[in-house]
């Protein structure tokens, strides 16, 4: 039993030793990368290039204008630089227009340092006059139009873009849902006070019909105590002069009152006397 123990603890050290050498080769395996001894040769390549197209410029183009066209051509070289260590530190649209941008400014600038390698071997036939015309005519404009160029164009594909532009459809919309939702408040609240003026009104006029009623009621009872002092009175002729006073016109409806004759006057006779004689 102690020697299967011994043999099985050997196989287990033996396996742990085998999983430790793995491990240890998985961890020391590097893919390539982009710098070092790489890195070193990428940027001498662009120095190189840097001095052929400033001298290229510096030669052939008069004065300071050579010396401009030379500084612009090493901000040329520095934004090569800069588009292939970018390049791989971006996605999408953004990540195409840089390493696109890095091959097209890598491409100029090689025709320029080619250009200025060839003046400077003198081999070939001459071409001093087309450099010449180039230089002082179509280079500034060229290089200096790509890098604004660039800039704007990798500002406007920029990831930082797209996402500022989801934020402002998103708030875009918030905003139109806000003032839809503000109009038919403002509708709601319209209609509201619409029909709110339309009950007021209603009650406006239930109360002129009540006051109507009270009026007529009013009016009813005035015109009953006047009849009933009308009919109060037994004279004929002043209750008609009454009648005719308030409007009306005696229709000699209800009982008759009795006719009272009027006092005599002083001094005249009794009418049952017999009259006396004239002769």
């Amino acid at each position: 039993m102690s020697l299967f123990n011994f043999g099985q603890a050997m196989d287990d050290t033996k396996a742990k030793s085998q999983s430790e050498q793995i491990r240890k080769e998985a961890n020391g395996f590097n893919l390539a990368g982009t710098g070092g001894f790489l890195s070193v040769v990428k940027y001498l390549v662009f120095a190189i290039l840097a001095s052929l197209n400033f001298h290229l410029f510096y030669v052939h183009a008069p004065g300071v204008w050579g010396v401009l066209i030379g500084c612009v051509a090493l901000m040329f070289e520095a934004c090569a630089i800069y588009f292939w260590n970018k390049q791989n530190q971006s996605a999408g649209r953004h990540q195409l227009a840089l390493q696109g941008f890095a091959i097209a400014f890598t491409v100029l600038s090689f025709v320029h340092g080619t250009a200025a390698l060839y003046q400077l071997a003198g081999v070939g036939p001459d071409i001093t006059e087309i450099v010449e015309i180039y230089s002082r005519y179509i280079a500034f404009p060229l290089l200096f139009g790509l890098m604004v160029f660039a800039v704007c164009t990798l500002h406007y594909v920029h990831w930082s873009t797209e996402i500022s532009n989801a934020r402002a459809k998103a708030l875009l919309e918030m905003e139109q849902r806000r003032a839809d939702l503000m109009t038919q408040t403002m509708a709601l609240e319209s209609e509201a006070m619409v029909e709110n003026q339309r009950l007021d009104h209603f009650k406006r006029k239930v109360i002129l019909e009540e006051e109507y009623v009270r009026a007529v009621e009013e009016f009813a009872k005035v015109k009953q105590r006047g009849l009933q002092v009308i009919n109060a009175i037994t004279d004929p002729d002043v209750r008609s002069e009454l009648l005719n006073a308030m409007g009306r016109i005696s229709t000699g409806s209800g009982p008759a009152p009795k006719r009272i004759n009027p006092l005599p006057a002083a001094g005249a006779s009794d009418p049952k006397a017999p009259a006396p004689n004239q002769e």
